[in-house]
């Protein structure tokens, strides 16, 4: 199980933005064949039919049994916050009094509900087949990717979190154990008792927080933040292939400049004819 804190959460979005390639999955981008990601904020929301809008907080990953060879590909289920108040308002309908609803709506459903699931081949770059949620569970192709109608614009979320999992400078991630009362209470219940990993931002300052020169030759008058991205990492015999590498948040420019931080507002005046 991975928790990402709030700060890092906010990257993570962050990062998603510069993910074009959000078909191609490969087996070492993976921060574990299996896992269980939780988000302190929504990572994505859709509004459902009737109006309310859906908090997607989660997402799992790890093989399947509808294909062959598990090993082909990788299979993602995103999970929801329940919508307790929703619960509670059709079991009152079926006469049941306002404690007892509150009471059964948390009996008969956990904290997070399963919401939709996307299937990825690894290696796979084309566009996804959105499949029909009346044909229910069925053997799928290994081949080709297999997606939900409102799965396919998380993938880039899914894939920057993966990257904040694996070893980089502005990170941390530490494995948070049960105290051992605890641990040795579940074990006697038979229940799973593997640490969390929580992936936070490093509070160890950076050796460099200025970039050493400007690649296009242009001259920078101030120094700004960039936030996190990803990019594709030539590697390899002659470099001919790319790999998804997070680069971390620095500041660009002389390190003696004016510092520059805020939005740019361009106004568009138009000037009227009599």
């Amino acid at each position: 199980m991975f928790y990402f804190t709030e700060d890092i959460a906010q990257l993570v979005q962050h990062a998603a933005r510069s993910v074009t390639d959000q078909w191609e999955i490969e087996p070492e981008e993976l921060p574990a064949l299996s896992g269980f990601a939780l988000f302190p904020t929504p990572l994505a929301t859709y509004t459902r039919t009737d109006g309310a809008n859906v908090p997607i907080v989660a997402f799992s990953w790890g093989p399947t049994d509808l294909i062959d060879d598990p090993s082909t590909g990788v299979w993602i289920t995103f999970w929801s916050a329940t919508d307790y108040s929703a619960v509670e308002k059709e079991l009152r309908r079926a006469k049941l009094s306002a404690a007892e609803a509150a009471r059964y709506a948390r009996t008969l459903h956990a904290e997070l509900t399963w919401d939709n699931e996307i299937y990825l081949p690894f290696g796979h770059t084309e566009a996804p087949v959105i499949a029909d949620p009346a044909e229910g569970p069925r053997l799928i192709d290994p081949r080709v990717v297999v997606a939900g109608q409102t799965t396919t614009a998380w993938l880039p979320v899914v894939i920057a979190a993966w990257l904040f999992c694996r070893p980089n400078s502005f990170t941390v991630a530490e494995d948070e154990h049960l105290p051992r009362t605890m641990r040795r209470r579940a074990e006697r219940a038979g229940l799973e008792t593997s640490p969390v990993r929580v992936v936070s931002v490093s509070r160890t300052p950076q050796r460099s927080a200025t970039r050493p020169a400007e690649p296009s030759g242009r001259t920078v008058g101030v120094r700004f933040p960039v936030g996190p991205f990803v990019r594709r990492q030539a590697y390899g015999p002659g470099r001919q292939l790319r790999r998804r590498t997070l680069v971390a948040g620095h500041w660009r420019g002389p390190a003696d400049a004016p510092i520059r931080i805020g939005k740019t507002v361009n106004l568009v005046n138009k000037r009227l004819e009599d």
